[in-house]
Protein backbone atom coordinates (compact mmCIF):
# COMPACT_ATOMS: atom_id res chain seq x y z
CA UNK A 1 0.00 0.00 0.00
CA UNK A 2 1.56 3.62 -1.23
CA UNK A 3 1.05 5.10 2.61
CA UNK A 4 -0.87 8.73 0.36
CA UNK A 5 -4.34 8.20 0.95
CA UNK A 6 -4.56 11.56 2.22
CA UNK A 7 -3.22 12.91 -0.90
CA UNK A 8 -6.24 13.73 -2.69
CA UNK A 9 -6.34 17.41 -3.06
CA UNK A 10 -9.75 19.06 -1.50
CA UNK A 11 -11.20 21.47 -4.62
CA UNK A 12 -13.11 23.29 -2.17
CA UNK A 13 -14.12 25.74 -5.07
CA UNK A 14 -16.54 22.59 -6.37
CA UNK A 15 -18.37 22.03 -2.93
CA UNK A 16 -19.21 25.81 -3.12
CA UNK A 17 -20.59 25.72 -6.58
CA UNK A 18 -22.95 22.95 -5.32
CA UNK A 19 -23.80 24.58 -2.11
CA UNK A 20 -24.53 27.70 -4.01
CA UNK A 21 -26.29 26.41 -6.99
CA UNK A 22 -28.80 24.31 -4.51
CA UNK A 23 -30.56 27.03 -2.61
CA UNK A 24 -31.18 28.06 -6.57
CA UNK A 25 -32.63 25.09 -7.39
CA UNK A 26 -34.67 24.38 -5.05
CA UNK A 27 -36.67 28.37 -5.32
CA UNK A 28 -36.87 27.13 -8.64
CA UNK A 29 -39.00 23.75 -8.08
CA UNK A 30 -41.06 25.70 -4.97
CA UNK A 31 -41.91 28.14 -7.32
CA UNK A 32 -43.18 25.91 -10.20
CA UNK A 33 -45.07 23.76 -7.76
CA UNK A 34 -46.80 25.88 -5.56
CA UNK A 35 -48.04 27.57 -9.29
CA UNK A 36 -50.12 24.35 -9.34
CA UNK A 37 -50.56 24.19 -5.52
CA UNK A 38 -50.31 26.41 -2.88
CA UNK A 39 -49.58 25.10 0.93
CA UNK A 40 -52.31 24.26 3.15
CA UNK A 41 -53.38 27.14 5.48
CA UNK A 42 -50.34 27.60 8.20
CA UNK A 43 -48.26 25.63 6.13
CA UNK A 44 -46.99 28.44 3.53
CA UNK A 45 -43.66 29.92 5.99
CA UNK A 46 -42.46 26.78 6.80
CA UNK A 47 -42.17 25.60 3.40
CA UNK A 48 -40.59 28.54 2.37
CA UNK A 49 -38.11 28.24 4.75
CA UNK A 50 -37.82 24.63 4.48
CA UNK A 51 -35.63 22.52 1.93
CA UNK A 52 -38.68 20.80 0.23
CA UNK A 53 -38.85 21.56 -3.17
CA UNK A 54 -42.63 20.04 -3.14
CA UNK A 55 -45.83 21.16 -1.92
CA UNK A 56 -46.94 17.46 -1.48
CA UNK A 57 -43.86 16.67 0.77
CA UNK A 58 -45.50 18.60 3.46
CA UNK A 59 -47.22 15.04 4.08
CA UNK A 60 -44.08 13.73 5.35
CA UNK A 61 -43.59 16.04 7.81
CA UNK A 62 -43.79 15.38 11.70
CA UNK A 63 -44.19 16.56 14.64
CA UNK A 64 -40.82 16.99 16.59
CA UNK A 65 -40.79 15.56 20.01
CA UNK A 66 -38.50 14.93 22.35
CA UNK A 67 -37.69 11.41 20.89
CA UNK A 68 -37.85 12.44 17.62
CA UNK A 69 -35.20 15.12 18.12
CA UNK A 70 -32.89 12.30 20.35
CA UNK A 71 -33.50 10.21 16.93
CA UNK A 72 -32.23 12.94 14.55
CA UNK A 73 -29.43 13.86 16.29
CA UNK A 74 -28.13 10.24 16.43
CA UNK A 75 -28.72 9.52 12.79
CA UNK A 76 -26.54 12.51 12.11
CA UNK A 77 -23.83 11.36 13.84
CA UNK A 78 -23.65 7.90 12.77
CA UNK A 79 -24.32 8.88 8.98
CA UNK A 80 -21.16 11.77 9.63
CA UNK A 81 -19.39 8.54 11.33
CA UNK A 82 -20.49 6.40 8.57
CA UNK A 83 -19.32 8.80 5.39
CA UNK A 84 -15.70 9.61 7.44
CA UNK A 85 -14.93 5.68 7.83
CA UNK A 86 -16.41 5.54 3.91
CA UNK A 87 -13.90 8.03 2.60
CA UNK A 88 -10.98 6.75 4.38
CA UNK A 89 -11.53 3.03 3.31
CA UNK A 90 -12.59 4.29 -0.27
CA UNK A 91 -9.25 6.49 -0.73
CA UNK A 92 -6.81 4.08 0.95
CA UNK A 93 -8.34 1.66 -1.94
CA UNK A 94 -8.19 4.63 -4.88
CA UNK A 95 -4.56 4.70 -3.50
CA UNK A 96 -3.19 1.16 -3.53
CA UNK A 97 -4.97 0.84 -6.64
CA UNK A 98 -3.97 4.05 -8.66
CA UNK A 99 -8.09 4.17 -9.68
CA UNK A 100 -8.82 7.34 -11.08
CA UNK A 101 -11.48 8.57 -14.27
CA UNK A 102 -13.94 5.33 -14.28
CA UNK A 103 -12.83 3.61 -11.05
CA UNK A 104 -12.58 6.64 -9.40
CA UNK A 105 -16.37 7.27 -10.08
CA UNK A 106 -17.46 3.55 -9.12
CA UNK A 107 -15.21 3.72 -5.89
CA UNK A 108 -16.71 7.00 -5.06
CA UNK A 109 -20.67 6.32 -5.98
CA UNK A 110 -21.22 4.58 -1.90
CA UNK A 111 -19.79 8.20 -1.11
CA UNK A 112 -22.06 10.15 -3.32
CA UNK A 113 -24.48 8.39 -1.35
CA UNK A 114 -23.89 9.21 1.94
CA UNK A 115 -22.89 12.77 1.76
CA UNK A 116 -26.71 12.87 0.42
CA UNK A 117 -27.44 10.95 3.79
CA UNK A 118 -25.46 13.50 5.72
CA UNK A 119 -27.07 16.31 3.65
CA UNK A 120 -30.63 15.01 4.29
CA UNK A 121 -29.58 14.47 8.38
CA UNK A 122 -28.43 17.98 8.79
CA UNK A 123 -31.48 19.79 6.97
CA UNK A 124 -33.33 17.71 9.08
CA UNK A 125 -31.40 19.44 12.45
CA UNK A 126 -31.70 22.85 10.78
CA UNK A 127 -35.56 22.60 11.19
CA UNK A 128 -35.99 20.76 14.30
CA UNK A 129 -36.32 24.20 16.45
CA UNK A 130 -39.39 24.75 14.30
CA UNK A 131 -41.35 21.75 16.02
CA UNK A 132 -41.37 19.53 13.06
CA UNK A 133 -39.31 17.16 11.57
CA UNK A 134 -38.31 16.69 7.63
CA UNK A 135 -38.63 13.66 5.53
CA UNK A 136 -35.46 12.18 5.37
CA UNK A 137 -34.37 11.93 1.23
CA UNK A 138 -34.13 8.90 0.35
CA UNK A 139 -36.26 5.43 2.29
CA UNK A 140 -34.24 2.39 2.47
CA UNK A 141 -32.50 2.08 -0.95
CA UNK A 142 -31.40 -1.26 -0.56
CA UNK A 143 -34.58 -3.48 -0.33
CA UNK A 144 -35.66 -1.86 -3.71
CA UNK A 145 -37.47 -4.27 -6.07
CA UNK A 146 -36.99 -3.07 -9.50
CA UNK A 147 -36.01 0.17 -11.02
CA UNK A 148 -39.45 2.07 -10.71
CA UNK A 149 -39.67 1.35 -6.81
CA UNK A 150 -35.85 2.49 -6.49
CA UNK A 151 -36.43 6.29 -8.39
CA UNK A 152 -39.83 6.67 -7.11
CA UNK A 153 -40.72 5.05 -3.50
CA UNK A 154 -36.51 5.02 -2.43
CA UNK A 155 -33.83 7.64 -4.16
CA UNK A 156 -34.75 11.00 -3.41
CA UNK A 157 -38.46 10.99 -2.13
CA UNK A 158 -38.15 14.93 -1.83
CA UNK A 159 -38.07 14.73 -5.61
CA UNK A 160 -40.25 12.08 -6.16
CA UNK A 161 -42.81 14.27 -4.75
CA UNK A 162 -42.25 16.99 -7.04
CA UNK A 163 -42.00 15.27 -10.06
CA UNK A 164 -45.19 13.06 -9.01
CA UNK A 165 -47.08 16.48 -8.23
CA UNK A 166 -45.71 18.61 -11.34
CA UNK A 167 -45.21 15.94 -14.13
CA UNK A 168 -46.83 12.34 -13.71
CA UNK A 169 -50.29 13.80 -12.10
CA UNK A 170 -50.61 15.93 -15.26
CA UNK A 171 -49.83 12.88 -17.55
CA UNK A 172 -51.21 10.17 -15.84
CA UNK A 173 -52.88 8.71 -18.93
CA UNK A 174 -49.56 8.87 -20.41
CA UNK A 175 -47.10 7.13 -18.16
CA UNK A 176 -44.42 6.34 -20.27
CA UNK A 177 -44.19 9.89 -22.01
CA UNK A 178 -44.32 11.32 -18.07
CA UNK A 179 -41.60 9.02 -17.18
CA UNK A 180 -39.17 10.07 -20.44
CA UNK A 181 -39.61 13.63 -19.30
CA UNK A 182 -39.12 13.32 -15.78
CA UNK A 183 -35.37 11.62 -16.63
CA UNK A 184 -34.66 14.29 -19.08
CA UNK A 185 -35.70 16.93 -16.76
CA UNK A 186 -33.34 14.72 -14.13
CA UNK A 187 -30.44 14.69 -16.78
CA UNK A 188 -30.14 18.69 -17.20
CA UNK A 189 -30.91 19.68 -12.97
CA UNK A 190 -27.64 17.75 -12.79
CA UNK A 191 -25.93 18.80 -15.48
CA UNK A 192 -26.70 22.52 -14.33
CA UNK A 193 -25.60 21.65 -10.94
CA UNK A 194 -22.53 19.27 -11.40
CA UNK A 195 -20.93 20.35 -14.88
CA UNK A 196 -22.11 23.71 -14.94
CA UNK A 197 -20.37 24.70 -12.22
CA UNK A 198 -16.85 22.10 -12.91
CA UNK A 199 -16.86 24.23 -16.44
CA UNK A 200 -17.36 27.37 -14.31
CA UNK A 201 -14.96 26.51 -12.11
CA UNK A 202 -11.78 24.78 -13.54
CA UNK A 203 -12.78 25.31 -17.50
CA UNK A 204 -13.62 21.30 -18.07
CA UNK A 205 -16.62 20.35 -20.02
CA UNK A 206 -18.20 17.27 -18.90
CA UNK A 207 -21.12 17.73 -20.25
CA UNK A 208 -23.23 15.27 -21.71
CA UNK A 209 -22.73 12.53 -18.87
CA UNK A 210 -25.99 13.16 -16.99
CA UNK A 211 -27.81 13.05 -19.57
CA UNK A 212 -26.23 10.31 -20.75
CA UNK A 213 -26.96 8.17 -17.45
CA UNK A 214 -30.40 9.48 -16.68
CA UNK A 215 -30.83 8.37 -20.70
CA UNK A 216 -29.85 4.32 -19.42
CA UNK A 217 -32.31 4.69 -16.57
CA UNK A 218 -35.35 5.76 -18.54
CA UNK A 219 -33.80 2.92 -21.07
CA UNK A 220 -33.65 0.52 -18.09
CA UNK A 221 -37.10 1.37 -17.04
CA UNK A 222 -38.84 0.61 -20.18
CA UNK A 223 -37.36 -2.92 -20.62
CA UNK A 224 -37.84 -3.79 -17.07
CA UNK A 225 -42.00 -2.75 -17.64
CA UNK A 226 -41.68 -4.96 -21.21
CA UNK A 227 -39.29 -7.68 -20.39
CA UNK A 228 -38.62 -8.76 -17.11
CA UNK A 229 -42.31 -7.57 -15.04
CA UNK A 230 -42.85 -11.80 -14.24
CA UNK A 231 -39.44 -12.24 -12.62
CA UNK A 232 -38.68 -10.29 -9.30
CA UNK A 233 -35.55 -11.78 -8.64
CA UNK A 234 -34.00 -10.68 -12.15
CA UNK A 235 -35.55 -7.44 -11.61
CA UNK A 236 -33.78 -6.51 -8.58
CA UNK A 237 -30.74 -7.27 -10.04
CA UNK A 238 -31.22 -5.49 -13.03
CA UNK A 239 -32.09 -2.45 -11.09
CA UNK A 240 -28.53 -2.48 -9.59
CA UNK A 241 -26.81 -3.34 -12.65
CA UNK A 242 -28.76 0.16 -14.69
CA UNK A 243 -28.12 2.16 -11.33
CA UNK A 244 -24.63 0.98 -10.30
CA UNK A 245 -23.03 0.24 -13.65
CA UNK A 246 -23.18 3.38 -15.27
CA UNK A 247 -22.48 5.36 -11.59
CA UNK A 248 -19.23 6.86 -13.60
CA UNK A 249 -21.28 9.17 -15.61
CA UNK A 250 -22.96 10.48 -12.83
CA UNK A 251 -19.80 10.75 -10.53
CA UNK A 252 -18.05 12.16 -12.49
CA UNK A 253 -15.10 14.79 -12.26
CA UNK A 254 -17.80 17.17 -11.07
CA UNK A 255 -19.45 15.01 -8.45
CA UNK A 256 -15.93 13.95 -7.45
CA UNK A 257 -14.49 16.70 -7.12
CA UNK A 258 -17.91 18.31 -5.21
CA UNK A 259 -16.83 15.34 -2.95
CA UNK A 260 -13.03 16.29 -2.26
CA UNK A 261 -12.22 12.59 -3.80
CA UNK A 262 -10.62 13.65 -7.18
CA UNK A 263 -6.79 13.47 -8.25
CA UNK A 264 -5.78 13.63 -12.05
Amino acid sequence: MSGDWLSFSPDWRMAVAFVVAMPSLILVLKIISTAQKRPATGWNLFFWLSFLPSVESLRRVQRAGPAEKRGAFARFAIVVATALLAYVACAQIASATGASGIALGWLGAPLFWLMTEVLGSLLQLLTLSSGWLLPLPHGNIFVSRHLADFWGRRWDVWMSDWFRQVIFLPLRRHPVRAMMIVFVISGIIHELVLNLGLWVVTGHNRFGSMMAYFGIQAVGMLVDRWCLAGCPRLRRIFCWLVVVGPAPLIVNEAALRALCFWRE
